[in-house]
């Protein structure tokens, strides 16, 4: 029988890249705008002690990352979208 955290692990890995339009280290978020078709839509994303951070390969932390910055959200789909990575171009 499989654990909550590893059904948790199962879902589809996705990434999504596109402008930072907020980011909150204290309550731990990040929110971007990205194309979606001929659509701008914004993608928010939970950061937790799991997400890796980077900025140009090295690690880093999500202070880092500005409004503004170019990054590329890594993901596992599920109700919730919690940043598995986040990397700064």
């Amino acid at each position: 029988m499989a654990n909550a955290a590893t059904t948790a692990e199962t879902g589809k890995m996705e990434a999504v890249t596109g402008k930072v339009t907020a980011v909150d280290p204290q309550g731990m978020a990040i929110t971007i705008s990205a194309k979606a078709g001929k659509e701008i839509m914004d993608v928010g994303a939970i950061v937790n002690k799991d997400t890796r951070v980077k900025a140009k390969g090295k690690a880093t932390t999500l202070k880092d990352i500005r409004v503004g910055d170019t990054v590329t959200v890594r993901y596992l789909r599920s109700d919730d979208l919690y940043a598995k990575e986040i990397a700064k171009k």
